[in-house]
């Protein structure tokens, strides 16, 4: 029987291994690498990579658990499928608003310069009350000229009533098809930006509050900050944007008659709120004497400003203030146990008073009701002396993503919870960062453990050497 290539070059290579071993290393280094980028291939083409604990294996072997070898896998990812130029239609499922499984479809402009691989910016375009993804990416793409084409753009159309509530399954629609282009195309992790126009403006607001850790950039457009709880919550948690560069664009005439109150209202005190807390990224435009229908930036200005952002993965400062479970994450920051039940905001919130207010006195009253239900956590790191300092309210536990770099782990580490604190050795673990990059295809987040720290500040390293 004749022999295999195969077969030929590992004969080969075993007498090279009799004759030189240092030739015998570089051989196993190659077959490895070999091996490692078959195992890769094969991980990343699962429906669902982070479930697939084979695979997941199978990677781990071929890069004998190094972290440093992991590292250069994952640098070197070029595993995505082509893609055609122009407009493609997709959908995912989510969990709809009764409940159910709901299928949320979503258009997808694939730039002609794309490229597998090539990491490549995106634009998650949120469309408004009486329109679609498609119409929103076409009028974003128009706007945009000739920019357009430094973006995949994402463009979901939401699903359900026609009405933008900030509810979980609003969330999970834009979130979701943003997940499946980043499982699946070659993306810059470090510039996905979002933009949106009206019920698209609140939109843009509410993910980039809330989920400022996705986005490089954010641009609102006749929109306003808008949770669940409105108008009550609208300006509680802006202090989550400290790193996220957001524009916000409104008419001065986008105004119902007195006394209720609309767009232009909410814009200006939240321009007034992050004025206050010295928000530096956040950019206010009033447009005199326009309506709700004629918000639009210029196409270069607007092009320059998404240009200009830069996600930042691992901010030294964290501050991420919620509500709502599953608003629980800001950055490497994770509120893990709650010291209460988080409000209950699918129902009507009724506050009883010992006597009738006055308008004023009532807002008052609606605000310190809702703040006496706001989780907040505090998270900094000081570099020099490798320490990491948490403070809570209504917390007692948090979870934290160590992020590559986010400390010298070649050093002891020291965590503080209040006043107290725990040092010790934290390894870097490479099935922790093949679980949350098979997840989320995220290179430049890349989290090479997870700790638990309660406020006793015992900790606890979840991934262990």
């Amino acid at each position: 029987m004749a022999m295999s290539e195969t077969a030929a070059r590992w004969l080969a290579a075993t007498v090279v291994c009799v004759q030189a071993g240092s030739a015998a290393v570089a051989w196993g280094a190659e077959a490895v690498s070999v091996t490692a980028a078959a195992a890769w291939r094969e991980l990343l083409a699962r429906p669902d990579p982070p479930a697939a604990k084979e695979h997941l294996d199978a990677v781990l072997a071929a890069c004998g658990r190094d972290v440093g070898a992991l590292r250069r896998l994952i640098a070197s990812d070029a595993a995505y499928a082509p893609i055609e130029a122009g407009w493609h239609s997709r959908s995912v499922q989510i969990r709809g608003a009764d409940g159910k499984r709901e299928d949320v479809r979503f258009a997808i402009r694939v730039p002609r310069s794309y490229r597998p691989d090539r990491a490549h910016a995106v634009l998650v375009a949120a469309h408004g009350q009486h329109g679609s993804g498609r119409q929103m990416a076409a009028m974003i793409a128009r706007l945009l000229g000739g920019e357009a084409e430094r973006y995949i753009l994402v463009a979901p159309t939401l699903p359900g009533p026609r009405h933008y509530s900030g509810k979980a399954y609003q969330e999970r629609a834009y979130l979701e098809p943003l997940r499946w282009v980043r499982r699946r195309l070659n993306v810059d992790d470090d510039r996905i930006c979002i933009t949106g126009y009206s019920q698209g403006g609140h939109c843009t607001w509410h993910l980039a509050t809330l989920y400022a850790r996705h986005f490089a950039a954010a641009v609102a457009m006749a929109g306003v900050p808008w949770f669940e709880g409105a108008p009550h919550t609208a300006n509680m948690y802006l202090e989550n944007l400290e790193h996220l560069p957001l524009w916000a664009i409104w008419g001065e005439k986008d105004a119902p008659a007195p006394p209720a109150i609309g767009q232009v209202h909410f814009c200006r005190s939240a321009t007034r709120r992050l004025e206050e807390l010295g928000n530096g990224l956040y950019r206010g435009t009033e447009l005199p004497g326009v309506g709700h229908g004629g918000c639009w930036p210029n196409g270069r200005k607007l092009a320059a400003f998404l240009a200009a952002g830069r996600r930042k993965a691992a901010p030294l400062r964290v501050t991420h203030f919620f509500h709502l479970e599953h608003h629980k994450r800001g950055y490497w920051l994770e509120a893990n146990r709650l010291a209460a039940r988080p409000m209950r905001m699918d129902r009507p919130i009724r506050v009883r008073f010992s006597r009738r207010p006055s308008e004023t006195d009532g807002e008052k009253a609606m605000d310190r009701y809702f703040r006496r239900y706001l989780f907040k956590m505090w998270g900094e790191v000081d570099r020099e002396t490798n320490t990491l300092t948490v403070r809570t309210s209504r917390v007692t536990s948090v979870r934290i993503y160590l992020i590559d770099g986010l400390l010298d782990l070649s050093r002891p580490v020291t965590l503080k919870f209040g006043r107290r604190s725990w040092r010790g050795e934290v390894p870097a673990s490479a099935r922790c960062m093949l679980h949350h990059y098979a997840d989320t295809r995220d290179a430049t987040a890349l989290v090479v453990n997870e700790i638990d720290l309660p406020v006793t500040a015992r900790a606890l390293i979840r991934y262990k050497p």
